[in-house]
């Protein structure tokens, strides 16, 4: 399926040899791929709680990144790691946090 990473070897060079941003809301692994397709994958640990909360936090993260989608640049692995208190919060903060990550990692168009 195009636009999402799914292999466990792609998630694994993103975490050893991409760049991170940490925010407290939000981890992000990128490096730059040799497509000019943008791809994204949402992991979320069992730290974070029992499957109702990782779900959460991960339907969070997936609509955040829907609406960054457009102003992300091409041809990048991106890679969101949820944190604790990803579950917990809004989903405006969620929102702000990625906007921070994107800026960080000077992703946005």
């Amino acid at each position: 399926m195009k636009g999402t990473v799914k292999l466990n070897r792609e998630f694994r060079y993103a975490y050893s040899r991409g760049k991170k941003v940490v925010t407290p809301a939000l981890v992000m692994h990128y490096y730059k791929n040799r497509t000019s397709v943008t791809k994204y994958g949402i992991t979320a640990s069992t730290a974070i709680g029992k499957a109702h909360m990782r779900n959460r936090a991960k339907r969070l993260i997936r609509e955040a990144y829907r609406c960054f989608k457009p102003s992300i640049k091409d041809g990048y692995n991106i890679i969101f790691a949820a944190r604790v208190k990803t579950a917990c919060t809004s989903f405006n903060t969620v929102k702000t946090a990625m906007n921070e990550c994107l800026e960080k990692a000077g992703l946005l168009k």
